[in-house]
């Protein structure tokens, strides 16, 4: 095997947030540097450097411009991987907000791709909740008057949230996290997100956030009620291995694997990078022609080039959870 063909672990990129707080150290085991309150860890995204094997300290996108097709499963060396995953640390509500689709983000950003993305819940405090499009008919003007007259929350749909729902985020949805809420996120490659209203609080710098509220305006779809939750189904597919499909769509799909203690799945080759995030228990990785195995804990995410086949083993006296993302395709 080659030494650029194993699974990639990365450093992550850490954001600090006015909403966040320690949890990714607590709960996810991240190092945070500094006692500032943090927000976001991205897990994988085209940025981060590599953290193991020979291919340390170089950055994702270069290793997929050398070699995309074994990468990535494509032939096209583009560097921007268009899947980004990360961690989520609300402990205060996130600003209501939307996402431009890819359309809009060419025509208002020049971007090449808007932000569709998905959630799933990893832990909740008893009383969270997430804003998910609207609780009554609206269109733009009452809208934007609503706002200006401080009376947004009453057009917002809130909706309570528990350990292992499964949320999806078209672009164009207007939406929220809510305080006390710890998620994994899935999305597209993209951070255009148009603020609409932001709690009246002040950002780290003292200062209010800016809102984006015109642009914001014409992204968003209008919907009352939207379903927020999407249902799916588990089933048992081998001994001690339990699996459900979350999502299969336009551009990714992410599934969750169960494992008892002691059990164990090989997962083949899809032609698609497989993108592993580990949310409860240990793991042993071991992936086709590699010499070491990878132990993952709790919160590690790993990147396992579209050319490998691997295998999951849980440890015993441990149950094992764990999601699994590719593009879409």
């Amino acid at each position: 095997m080659s030494e650029m063909f194993y699974p990639l672990l990365f450093e992550p990129s850490l954001h600090v947030k006015v909403w966040g707080g320690r949890q990714l150290a607590d709960r996810l085991g991240k190092r945070l540097p500094t006692d500032e309150p943090y927000g976001e860890a991205w897990e994988i995204f085209w940025r981060n450097h590599v953290a193991n094997g020979a291919q340390r300290g170089k950055l994702l996108g270069q290793l997929i411009q050398e070699q995309p097709l074994a990468l990535t499963g494509r032939a096209e060396a583009n560097a921007e991987f268009p899947l980004l995953i990360k961690f989520i640390d609300a402990q205060e509500w996130l600003s209501v907000q939307v996402h431009p689709d890819d359309a809009r983000a060419a025509e208002l950003e020049g971007e090449p791709r808007g932000k569709t993305e998905c959630w799933y819940i990893v832990e909740a405090a008893p009383d969270a909740q997430i804003i998910y499009g609207f609780s009554q008919p609206t269109d733009v003007e009452t809208f934007r008057r609503a706002i200006a007259e401080g009376r947004a929350r009453d057009y917002l749909q809130f909706v309570p949230v528990q350990a292992g729902d499964f949320i999806f985020v078209p672009a164009g949805t207007l939406h929220a996290i809510g305080a006390g809420v710890l998620l994994y996120e899935l999305q597209q490659t993209s951070d255009t997100t148009y603020r609409v209203y932001d709690w009246d609080r002040l950002g780290l710098d003292g200062k209010p956030r800016p809102l984006h509220l015109e642009k914001a305006l014409r992204c968003t779809h209008f919907e009352v009620a939207p379903a927020a939750k999407v249902p799916y189904q588990e089933r048992e597919i081998a001994s001690g291995v339990r699996h459900a499909q979350l999502i299969d769509g336009q551009y990714f799909r992410l599934e969750r694997f169960r494992l008892a203690p002691s059990a164990e799945w090989r997962f083949a080759q899809t032609g698609r990078a497989q993108l592993l995030s580990v949310l409860q228990g240990d793991l042993i990785l071991r992936a086709e022609g590699a010499s070491e195995p990878l132990k993952l804990q709790r919160g590690v995410s790993v990147f396992v080039p579209a050319c490998l086949s691997f295998s999951v083993h849980a440890q015993p006296e441990q149950l094992s959870e764990l999601l699994i993302a590719a593009e879409a395709g």
